[in-house]
């Protein structure tokens, strides 16, 4: 074969791959809700770890390699398009009983299916090509960066359902390099080959560029969170990274509010025009119709009520949605306004498609900011009267991605502290989220975070700068770096009199629900903690390394009966069922591993009793190769977690965390044939290098994201850029070198084991990801990396034995 050849396929291969699993989390986010996304994707990602197993069970079927990569990369870009499109052709629905499972089960197998094609290409690639294990391994992660990147422009300019085309396209252009890498046919036979490859490559390129710029795409999610959804009804429709976001058409509805006061005029309550936003699906927001409307019924909703003490100077609002936070702001008299959005098509759209009918970015004073908030406000210098971020979550917070960990960052000590810092002497931070009365656990939480907040500030009476407020199922806080004045409590008790809001905690008032009651009363911070972890739900203010304020569920309730987490919380949150849910596709997949790595040895106990290796050598190799894929993955969830929240912005931290993390592997793995893996003290003492190096960057996280969190983007990612890389290095040079270490260990058959092991790499990396996650959850992502370091400090045990036998 010939090389360069081959490694292009590896490399066009592995971006295509890359981007099918991200598309994959975009896909299944809309069509279903994000907890649900993790537990298809570890099905289909399992496929990978299937198609190594098949390569080890049945050897003599891939003795034809050359043929083999072409089949098989031919076939993965012929089939990925399709079983993509049957994911989004059906509802796909939270699992309430057995038939639910095994529905979702069928659709994961489904998807399973291309990606099973691409491990067989990839494990023959890896372990049967011939070809040097760290340059071969180092050109599929570097293609798996490039693949990481791509994916964010592509999905700024097409829908997801087009994306996937695009990837089928490129996968078909792997196959068409396999095809030309061959020289073991007739002249002329291997023509046909690259025929087909060129041609599948050219029908997916035009499918997209067809569905792209289709009035009604053919190709698009048909059920969207268990509704079928009418494409027609939506005036518009855009894609990003992190979030489909669409627009209804214009309908005469009443105003949407998220808590009107009980005493609410019943003209306040008349119908407007008003176009409904979305965010995937299903976390919506109102877009009223400003045509020159005072918009006076954004008075009578709880969330507003700040503007009531401080009507008058700057304000800033986190999380502009559709434009009522900035318009309640504005109609009020604050001047500037700045809206800051982390959703860049939310800002495109009041500036550009919806700017005539919204009107916010228009109006005087009016500054709508695409950015991170606390990165936004670290930088920003001005103080505000009033910050406002009412119920700011899309149900991403349910979910394990970077658009998730940007909207639990918002809900942090350290968030907090940046917000406050921003606030003048006498400014109010207000905060509305879910008020349950029988198990106020949000409400709950958000009152510990603000009071250690307080604390953290030098407050010596927190209940002093607290207001919280309550109306239906919302509950409002407002938070002052100084207490309250007598005036501003006079004010208060005559307007929430007036608009009919119950005043639950005052600086005069302390709260009538003996949880929130118990709470406030705690004298300090020790105490707060110390009450707060002993309740059934996890009240304990979130930080940096633990943040996560929506998953409340503790570990000993993750497996509870579904009905008593109901209880807990409102249901239609999701929060609580999507940490349950999680824990049981980890345990599915932990099974799901097993099976990948027992029963393949099972099946071919026969010919490995006769062959050269013994059980304890079979066993180190096991060993090795399950550490590296379960530390590799700790380390990149722990870094992701970690450092997206000091990046900011989901599509910064998913470019520059992930595609950086596996570049960087890649490079390691590049160089990993200068390493002289033969000498017995290199053998043994490499693998502490990962270890050591995570260590460090784990130790130098925290003060590094102190020091520069307001510092410019640049500074920042070539920061992040500088964390990573080390211990990214160290971490690519151990799968290839692990490969040579086996193949001298069986020198008699170098080849019998080595798919086998990719399988059991990839398989405990699926495993994984849901572990970390749950570590990071309970623990806080500090354990997680510590775990990860663990992992590969442990290694040496395992080179020692095959260094030994080699």
């Amino acid at each position: 074969m010939r090389r360069p050849f081959v490694y292009a396929g590896i490399f066009a291969v592995a971006l295509a791959t890359l981007m099918l699993e991200i598309l994959l989390t975009r896909i299944t986010s809309v069509i279903a809700w994000y907890h649900l996304a993790f537990f298809v994707i570890a099905l289909a990602m399992l496929g990978m770890t299937a198609g190594a197993v098949v390569v080890f069970l049945w050897p003599r079927v891939f003795a034809a390699v050359p043929r083999r990569l072409f089949d098989s990369a031919l076939s993965f870009a012929l089939l990925a398009p399709p079983a993509l499109a049957w994911t989004m052709s059906g509802p796909l629905l939270p699992v309430t009983d057995l038939m639910g499972f095994v529905a979702l089960l069928g659709l994961g197998l489904v998807l399973a299916l291309p990606f099973t094609l691409v491990g067989v290409t990839l494990t023959l690639a890896l372990t049967r090509a011939g070809l040097p294990p760290g340059r071969a391994y180092g050109v599929d992660l570097l293609g798996a960066a490039l693949g990481a990147v791509l994916v964010i422009p592509l999905l700024d300019a097409v829908d997801a359902a087009s994306a996937v085309l695009v990837a089928g396209a490129v996968a078909a252009l792997g196959a068409w390099a396999f095809a030309a890498a061959r020289t073991d046919m007739p002249a002329g036979t291997g023509r046909k080959g690259q025929v087909w490859a060129l041609g599948l490559a050219l029908l997916w390129t035009a499918a997209a560029w067809g569905n792209a710029t289709a009035e009604t795409p053919l190709l698009r999610p048909a059920w969207v969170k268990g509704q079928h959804e009418d494409y027609a009804a939506h005036l518009w429709i855009g894609w990003n990274t992190h979030s489909r976001v669409t627009v209804s058409a214009t309908a005469s509805l009443p105003p949407m509010l998220w808590a009107a006061g009980r005493n609410t005029p019943p003209e306040q309550l008349r119908p407007i025009a008003q176009r409904i936003l979305k965010i995937d699906g299903a976390a919506a927001t109102a877009m009223a119709e400003y045509a020159g409307s005072d918009h006076a019924y954004l008075e009578w909703d709880v969330s507003s009520f700040a503007h009531q003490l401080r009507p008058r100077g700057p304000a800033a609002v986190i999380g502009v949605g559709g434009g009522r936070d900035v318009l309640a702001a504005a109609r009020t008299g604050h001047t500037p306004v700045v809206g800051v959005e982390l959703n860049a098509k939310i800002v495109g759209l009041h500036r550009g498609a919806m700017a005539e009918f919204s009107g916010i970015a228009a109006l005087p004073g009016v500054e709508l900011r695409a950015d991170e908030a606390r990165s936004f406000f670290t930088r920003d210098r001005r103080q505000y009267d009033v910050i406002t971020m009412s119920l700011i979550d899309t149900w991403a917070s349910t979910g394990a991605g970077a658009y998730s960990l940007s909207e639990n960052g918002l809900y942090t000590v350290e968030g907090w502290l940046a917000f406050m810092r921003r606030l003048t002497p006498t400014g109010i931070f207000t905060v509305s989220r879910w008020y349950k009365s029988d198990s106020p656990g949000e409400t709950g939480r958000m009152l510990a975070l603000a009071m250690e907040t307080l604390w953290r500030l030098g407050a010596k009476q927190p209940r002093a700068h607290l207001i919280l407020l309550q109306q239906s199922s919302v509950a409002t806080l407002l938070v002052s770096p100084s207490p309250f004045t007598p005036r501003d409590l006079d004010r208060m008790q005559q307007e929430a009199v007036r608009l009919g809001f119950n005043m639950v905690l005052t600086p005069r008032r302390l709260p009538a629900q003996p949880l929130l009651k118990a709470l406030v009363e705690q004298p300090d911070s020790a105490s707060l903690w110390a009450f707060a972890a002993g309740q059934e739900l996890d009240l304990t203010p979130p930080s940096d390394d633990r943040p996560f304020f929506f998953n409340m569920l503790r570990p000993r309730a993750w497996l509870a009966d579904t009905s008593e987490v109901d209880r807990q919380d409102f249901a239609f949150l999701g929060n609580l069922q999507a940490t349950q849910t999680l824990v049981y596709a980890t345990l599915v997949s932990v099974l799901l591993t097993l099976l990948a790595v027992l029963g393949p040895l099972w099946l071919r106990r026969g010919q490995l009793r006769s062959s050269a290796i013994d059980r304890a050598t079979l066993a180190a190799a096991c060993a090795y190769f399950a550490l590296i894929g379960l530390g590799f993955m700790f380390v990149e969830i722990g870094l992701l977690s970690r450092v997206g929240v000091f990046l900011g912005h989901p599509t910064l931290a998913l470019a520059v965390v992930l595609a950086g993390i596996i570049l960087f592997t890649g490079i390691g793995s590049l160089v990993s044939g200068v390493v002289p893996v033969e000498r017995p003290r290199v053998a043994w003492f490499f693998p502490l290098l990962p270890g050591l190096l995570v260590v460090l960057a784990r130790a130098a996280l925290g003060p590094v994201m102190d020091a520069y969190a307001g510092a410019p983007v640049a500074t920042r990612v070539l920061l992040t850029t500088a964390l990573i890389a080390p211990p990214a290095l160290a971490m690519g040079l151990c799968f290839p070198l692990g490969l040579r270490l086996v193949r001298r260990a069986r020198a008699e058959a170098p080849d019998d084991i080595t798919p086998w092991l990719w399988g059991v790499n990839g398989a405990c990396g699926v495993c994984a990801s849901g572990l970390a996650l749950g570590t990071s959850m309970a623990w806080g992502i500090q354990a997680t990396l510590a775990i990860g370091a663990l992992c590969y400090l442990a290694l040496p045990i395992c080179t020692w034995w095959l260094v030994r036998r080699g």
